[in-house]
């Protein structure tokens, strides 16, 4: 019989996405021929092959020179004739915009990929993509919601009827997919209530640990730091709301430590230039980002990792982004924001310190509690963190899941799980 094909759909080059990169190699485990398509960019590879999936990069379809909208809101804007053209027929022409963008995109991914038994969309931008394609091509379709988008960036600053437009059409769009999934059950129950529909948890979970895996110092090595000197780590996206202004201000009351600032994002460059106008600028480094093969190994370099997202947003309050997952695979206590899906995970399993995002004096109060401690309390922290990540919060055990929805779809046979 010939392999179940399998395309997952990115709006997004992807090539920072640990989340795309484990579910595509457990459906080449469990049998798939995997295509990931996403967009592509200078300096990426158009077309490759990793770890037994394809990688196809197709560029990002243009919108109709006929039809100009306004962008997504960035801030608010004073009231007046050209705020209510824009939050009126701006926002109209956007819509229409967004649905003619997404036809063209199912026409860029069916040039690369004729076919498939299931698309999986990669977030809200790419579910009418992936109707789209089932409808020209057949196959199921799987939407991965991993935000509240309604309530996410930019989405959150419209207006509220377009914003209740938007929510419409989502749950249109969910309900002609074969399923949801998301990140965990709080946002699952936040979706199934906005949606009507059952949400499914795949969690962003890393790799499960080795029973003591090696502690590097990589970043003591390509830093140059002293051999002693305590590295507290940001990783993922470099963006605002993350808290990283607030650990810039952090880090000047933990004595001897630095800061780390490791990631990718457009203001990355902006964020880089902040921190060398610090005070303490000589004890904060932003660097680019790894490769998702390479992370874990840098994350176990750390003695801290900071998620310390802010609640700005409903989707914030409701995240549980990768690296407080990735930090635990990793053995490394975490300095988390007191939100309702992280707080949680940190008080059951007792693999860091809780903080408010909001407060930079709270959030060095964090780390330097354990910073501070003996050795020996140190180390209960990294152990309780890898047996956290060893029983429950794995990728090996969120993979039966995840292959258990595509069996239940019938597009893989069979009972087993990864």
């Amino acid at each position: 019989m010939a392999a179940p094909r399998v395309a997952l759909l990115f709006g997004n080059t992807a090539e920072h996405n640990s989340r795309a990169g484990r579910m595509a190699r457990s459906l080449v485990e469990a049998g798939c021929d995997v295509t990931l398509v996403a967009r592509a960019a200078p300096g990426l590879s158009q077309d490759e092959t990793r770890h037994g999936y394809r990688i196809v990069r197709v560029p990002a379809p243009r919108g109709p020179r006929w039809l100009p909208a306004p962008g997504l809101p960035g801030k608010a804007h004073a009231p007046g004739l050209r705020s209510a053209v824009r939050e009126g027929p701006g926002r109209l022409a956007q819509g229409l915009r967004f649905l003619l963008l997404a036809r063209h995109w199912a026409d860029a991914v069916e040039r690369a990929v004729p076919g498939a038994d299931a698309w999986q969309a990669d977030g809200l931008v790419m579910l009418p993509v992936a109707l789209k394609l089932a409808a020209r091509r057949g196959g199921r379709v799987i939407y991965d919601s991993l935000e509240i988008y309604t309530e996410s960036g930019s989405f959150a600053r419209l207006p509220g009827l377009w914003r209740r437009l938007l929510a419409w059409r989502e749950r249109r769009w969910a309900g002609a997919a074969d399923t949801v999934l998301t990140v965990n059950e709080a946002c699952a129950a936040e979706l199934s209530s906005r949606l009507g529909l059952p949400v499914e948890v795949v969690m962003n979970c890393a790799p499960r640990p080795a029973a003591f895996p090696p502690r590097p110092r990589r970043f003591h090595e390509s830093l140059g730091l002293a051999a002693g000197t305590p590295v507290v780590l940001y990783h993922g996206y470099v963006f605002r709301n993350r808290g990283i202004e607030g650990l810039f201000e952090a880090i000047g009351s933990v004595p001897g430590a630095v800061l780390v600032v490791m990631g990718f994002g457009p203001p990355f460059e902006e964020y880089r230039s902040r921190a060398a106008a610090l005070p303490h600028a000589s004890r904060v480094h932003v660097i680019p980002g790894v490769p998702p093969d390479e992370l874990l190994s840098w994350v176990a370099s750390a003695d801290v990792v900071a998620v310390t997202i802010e609640g700005s947003t409903l989707n914030h309050r409701l995240a549980t982004p990768n690296k407080l997952f990735e930090a635990m695979s990793a053995g490394v206590p975490v300095v988390a924001s007191d939100l309702p899906a992280m707080a949680p995970v940190i008080r059951n399993t007792g693999a860091g310190v809780l903080c408010d995002p909001a407060d930079p004096a709270d959030v060095a109060r964090a780390i330097r509690s354990i910073l501070e401690v003996p050795a020996p309390e140190r180390e209960a922290y990294r152990e309780r963190a890898l047996s956290a990540a060893r029983s429950e919060y794995n990728w090996e055990r969120q993979a039966g899941t995840y292959l258990g929805v595509y069996r239940r779809l019938g597009v893989i046979l069979g009972t087993g799980e990864a």
